[in-house]
C-alpha cells in the first residue's frame, strides 16, 4: 500500500508499505530499496549526487501512526505523519493471535508428552 509520496526537482520519491512490514522505496517508479521493519527503518538513495535517507518510524501502540521523513545531506526537507492503514492493523492482530493460539497448543503438546 503506498503511503507517502515526495517530489524533489521532478523526481518522484514514493514510500510503500505491505501488510507484512515490508517497506519499499521507488525512485521514479523504480524499485530502490525493499527492507522489512516492524518498528521503522532508514532507507538510503542517491540523487544527482546528493545523499537521502527516507526514515520511517511506525507508532504502532501509541497513535498508530507512521511517520515518515525525507532527509538530505542529513537534514530534514520534508516530514509526513500518517495513519496507519486499519486493515494491516487487523491483519496483525490476526497474525499475533494465531501465533499465540499455535504456542498454546505446542506447549500443551510438549508438556502432554513429557508425562
Amino acid at each position: 500500500m503506498k503511503y507517502a509520496e515526495f517530489i524533489i526537482e521532478n523526481h518522484k520519491i514514493e514510500f510503500l508499505n505491505s501488510v507484512f512490514g515490508i517497506e519499499s522505496v521507488l525512485l521514479n517508479g523504480k524499485m530502490i530499496s525493499k527492507k522489512f521493519s516492524f518498528s521503522g527503518i532508514k532507507h538510503k538513495l542517491n540523487l544527482n549526487s546528493e545523499n537521502f535517507i527516507l526514515k520511517t518510524k511506525y507508532k504502532q501502540f501509541d497513535k498508530r501512526e507512521i511517520e515518515i521523513e525525507l532527509l538530505k545531506n542529513g537534514k530534514t526537507i520534508e516530514k509526513q505523519i500518517i495513519q496507519a492503514d486499519k486493515k494491516q492493523r487487523i491483519y496483525w492482530m490476526l497474525i499475533g493471535t494465531g501465533l499465540g493460539i499455535g504456542a498454546y497448543k505446542l506447549l500443551n503438546f510438549i508438556v502432554g508428552s513429557l508425562n
